[in-house]
């Protein structure tokens, strides 16, 4: 596929978060275990709750990239893993991302353990010591706030899931930090925790501050905590 691009002339991150979820979407399908199939046989949904990822450089307009991805693992029949590398043309990987997932029950919006046929997938994984290393610890939200930005969720930002979707997250998140900083530095590494829906309508509110080596983020519908994410960045290159 060819990298699209935002006004630096190169690969966004919620663009990046967009060209994985559709790797996933498109190799879950091919597995038979995609949402809108498990939509139909179990009512049920995959949701994102965690990812994380590394960019050691962002593609520029129009370069070719190729996404590899594979499930990585389960823990306890609750959670599934998911791998991914983003390769430039030579095949040399410039991306990578860990995301954690879970099974939500679409009537209760609750968490389901995962059916049997899926976990027994894990049967015909690659070694573990070809995984990605997953997180630790968790994604805290910043302890005061210094930027701040809010916004409406709008329905071209909703998913098939009727919730605002994955990569807005990131993206109205990245706001606070504001026009002058985004146009001159880009992200290297970003760790994403998701923790409650939002729906069309809904006033959220984006707040940041500044630490030693990035920035914390945290996503909020009035006092109630939807999301963290925690980013590190350098100075474009001209």
């Amino acid at each position: 596929m060819a990298a699209a691009s935002g006004p630096h002339g190169r690969l966004t991150l919620p663009h990046l978060v967009r060209i994985f979820q559709e790797a996933a979407m498109r190799n879950t399908t091919r597995l038979g275990i995609s949402s809108p199939e498990l939509i139909r046989t179990h009512n049920s949904s995959w949701v994102l709750r965690r990812q994380t990822i590394n960019c050691s450089r962002w593609p520029t307009l129009g370069e070719k990239v190729k996404v590899i991805t594979a499930p990585s693992g389960f823990t306890r029949q609750l959670l599934t893993y998911r791998d991914f590398h983003l390769l430039d043309a030579r095949g040399a990987t410039i991306a990578t991302a860990v995301t954690e997932w879970l099974l939500l029950d679409l009537e209760r919006r609750r968490p389901r353990s995962i059916p049997s046929h899926i976990a027994a997938l894990e049967a015909d994984l690659a070694p573990a010591s070809a995984h990605l290393k997953r997180p630790a610890g968790k994604v805290l939200p910043p302890s005061r706030a210094q930027l701040r930005r809010t916004a409406k969720v709008a329905f071209y930002q909703l998913d098939f899931n009727n919730h605002l979707t994955n990569p807005v997250f990131p993206e109205l998140m990245l706001e606070p930090l504001g026009g002058d900083f985004l146009s001159g530095h880009l992200p290297t590494s970003i760790d994403i925790s998701f923790q409650k829906e939002a729906r069309f309508g809904e006033e959220l509110t984006a707040i940041a501050a500044a630490d030693p080596k990035g920035y914390r983020h945290a996503m909020l519908r009035g006092e109630e905590l939807l999301a963290t994410m925690w980013t590190e960045w350098k100075l474009l290159e001209s």
